[in-house]
């Protein structure tokens, strides 16, 4: 399913970006924002799709939890704007105030969407909630639920393909909107099965699977909000990063050993900084030149800027 997906991603870069060659790993800036550009328009075009269709039916159902999945799907069109400007506004050069950059943008656009998330469920848990302590009656219809169930199918393909697009440009505000996307399509299911239910006259189901919507709403927003302040605060790298740039570092002749590793997430970049221990006996210049290519080769293999500093081996 992921090779489909990631060869339906290829086709739409090279249709709608001019002169693209898909990459599994973008590392320049610009490559970087187009690829956002596309994963939003697509995510704009879809969404308004589906929410004006779960509009229309939500109203003729009189159906509170179909119109939550509806103002979910509508939310995501909003988050995908949050992603353009975020690019956007990430892209400006760097500055006296800003001397690495914008890209931390990306950050806080993760955090708004988690926010607009968090807005919209609990909004509907209210709906949800005097909806099912009226017991107000829903309508229910088998074509309904197969629309539910294709924009189920249809949201789970955005949420890989903008997975897929967050995993080329390691952007967590791409992948945010993905869960958007992914919430949504359970929500879908939820929904069709409470209209399922509707139809042999249990109406609270769809309160309930109302509240389960928004729930799982408010969860999302939670749980990307945490993960886009921790990165605003400098989040520490895994220890698989930690081991690969050490890896690294070792592969150059002369390194004995590696210790006090730093790596400082700036969206589209990082900076990262470390210590390499060299034998007593090496001069300064070949110390200095030693530092200089370890620079550079974890440069290469990291899409960074690293500073490296020299200690001596004390026996």
């Amino acid at each position: 399913m992921n090779n489909l997906i990631s060869k339906i991603t290829d086709c739409l870069i090279l249709i709608f970006i001019k002169n693209a060659k898909p990459e599994k790993k973008v590392s320049d800036q610009v490559t970087r924002r187009k690829y956002a550009y596309l994963e939003a328009y697509v995510s704009i075009i879809g969404n308004l799709a589906l929410a004006a269709l779960k509009v229309v039916l939500g109203l003729m159902l009189n159906s509170i939890s179909l119109l939550a999945d509806a103002a979910h799907t509508a939310a995501d069109v909003l988050t995908s704007i949050i992603v353009l400007l975020g690019f956007k506004l990430s892209s400006s050069p760097a500055d006296d105030k800003h001397p690495y950059g914008h890209g931390r943008v990306e950050f806080i656009a993760t955090f708004v969407i988690s926010l607009m998330l968090l807005v919209v469920g609990a909004e509907f848990a209210k709906s949800s909630y005097s909806r099912l302590i009226s017991n107000a009656e829903v309508k229910g219809s088998i074509g309904v639920v197969a629309v539910m169930l294709f924009g189920a199918v249809f949201k789970e393909w955005m949420a890989r393909f903008s997975i897929d697009l967050g995993n080329r440009t390691n952007s967590p505000a791409l992948v945010a909107d993905a869960w958007h996307h992914r919430t949504d399509g359970i929500a879908s299911i939820l929904v069709a099965v409470a209209i399922i239910a509707s139809q042999y006259g249990y109406y609270k189901v769809d309160a309930i699977f109302g509240l389960l919507v928004s729930a799982l709403i408010i969860y999302t927003g939670i749980t990307i909000a945490l993960g886009s302040v921790s990165q605003l605060m400098g989040e520490a790298p895994g220890e698989n990063e930690l081991n690969e740039i050490e890896n690294i570092a070792l592969s150059v002749s002369g390194v004995s050993g590696v210790h006090k590793i730093s790596v400082h997430n700036y969206g589209y970049h990082n900076e990262i900084s470390l210590h390499i221990q060299v034998d007593n006996g090496m001069s300064l210049v070949e110390a200095h030149d030693l530092s200089e290519r370890v620079e550079r080769i974890i440069e290469e293999n990291k899409n960074c800027k690293a500073i490296v500093h020299v200690e001596p081996i004390v026996e």
